[in-house]
Formats: C-alpha cells, sequence, structure tokens
C-alpha cells in the first residue's frame, strides 16, 4: 500500500509539466497569430463608423481605441478612442491594404477587448467618405491568443 507522501509525490510528478504546458501555451502563440489585412480601401476616403457586437449592442469600455495599422510591419498609422456612442473617426486615410485593431486601454496597459475577435475583412469603395459598421464577434474565453498584446 502506498502512503499518502506517495500519492502526493505522484501527483506532483504528473501534474506539474501540465501546469507548466498550460503557463507556456498563454504566451507562445502570440508569436504565431497570423496578421492579415482587415481594411481594403480603394482611394483616399474620410473613414468613420461605429463599434458594436453581432447583437447590435455598442462596445464604448473607457479606453476603447481603434487603430489602422500596416499590416505586416504592425505599424501604427491612424488612431482613433471610441466614443460613449460605439463612434470613432479617423480623418482621410490614403489608399491602401490595412489592419483594423481594437483595443482597450487600461491605464498605460494595451489588452485586448474581453471575449472579442479583431474586425472581420471590411472594405471602402470609391465614395469620398467611408462609414464602417464594425460587428465584432465574441469567442469562447479559452482563445490562445487572449493574453497576448492586439495586432
Amino acid at each position: 500500500m502506498m502512503n499518502w507522501l506517495q500519492i502526493c509525490g505522484l501527483l506532483v510528478m504528473f501534474l506539474s509539466p501540465a501546469s507548466v504546458r498550460c503557463q507556456l501555451l498563454q504566451y507562445l502563440p502570440c508569436e504565431r497569430e497570423v496578421i492579415t489585412p482587415n481594411l481594403i480601401v480603394a482611394k483616399p476616403v474620410k473613414l468613420t463608423g461605429t463599434i458594436s457586437t453581432r447583437a447590435g449592442q455598442l462596445i464604448h469600455l473607457n479606453g476603447t481605441t481603434i487603430q489602422v495599422r500596416k499590416p505586416w510591419k504592425n505599424k501604427v498609422l491612424f488612431s482613433a478612442i471610441v466614443d460613449e456612442q460605439g463612434r470613432f473617426d479617423f480623418g482621410v486615410i490614403p489608399a491602401g491594404k490595412f489592419r483594423l485593431v481594437t483595443f482597450w486601454m487600461e491605464g498605460k496597459r494595451v489588452r485586448r477587448l474581453p471575449l472579442f475577435d479583431q474586425p472581420k475583412l471590411m472594405s471602402c469603395s470609391n465614395d469620398n467618405e467611408c462609414q464602417l459598421k464594425i460587428e465584432l464577434e465574441m469567442h469562447a474565453t479559452d482563445e490562445q491568443f487572449e493574453f497576448c498584446p492586439p495586432k
């Protein structure tokens, strides 16, 4: 018969690698996140819009920000704070393929919007003004990129 000390030793031996692996998974996938353009602009336009959930609820956490970035370099080109009505305004942006990124500023800390994916592919046609209606989709709480910086 095994005594309690041997049982505890076996539990530690089998559970420790699992807990270390789970902690590592929290950080390792950030580098593997696939970044693709999700905004295509045909010609320079004044870019405004709103952010909501698919159910129509406005996203207006204090500090919610949206940015237009170069997709492969993750360089910020334009940034706007989302107001209480979920609205944003970038002014005039040039033609090109960009990455729209939404996040939440908590003090000086940049965090992904909790439980939301980044915006899906959108485009602006030949108008002089483009108004986006961004509907963010929710995901499960255990997504592998949940704790990574937004990009």
